[in-house]
């Protein structure tokens, strides 16, 4: 993730390490249901989600990790979550102009 940073001379502008700072399903929902969307990578798929109750579980179950926390990298551009990393999802780096 850093190296996408830094390729197109982008500054994070709060970071936080997922290890030591843990972001549970009811955290991570108070995050995020706000959200315009919330694009997740996982594997070789994307999937994009308009947050809303009805498809709570269905989000959460895709950012969060095995751990039940939030999963890494997750950017916050504009009003759109970015979830996981694949290249599909970095190549044209979403969040450059947001």
């Amino acid at each position: 993730m850093q190296e996408v940073l830094d390729t197109n001379n982008l500054q994070a502008e709060n970071k936080t390490d997922a290890r030591k700072e843990k972001l549970e399903a009811d955290a991570v929902w108070d995050l995020m249901s706000s959200a315009e969307q919330i694009v997740a990578a996982k594997g070789k798929s994307v999937e994009t989600f308009v947050p809303d109750e009805d498809n709570r579980e269905s989000i959460l179950k895709v950012v969060l990790g095995r751990s039940g926390s939030l999963r890494a990298p997750t950017v916050k551009a504009g009003n759109v979550f970015y979830v996981g990393y694949n290249d599909a999802l970095y190549t044209d780096v979403p969040f450059a102009n947001g």
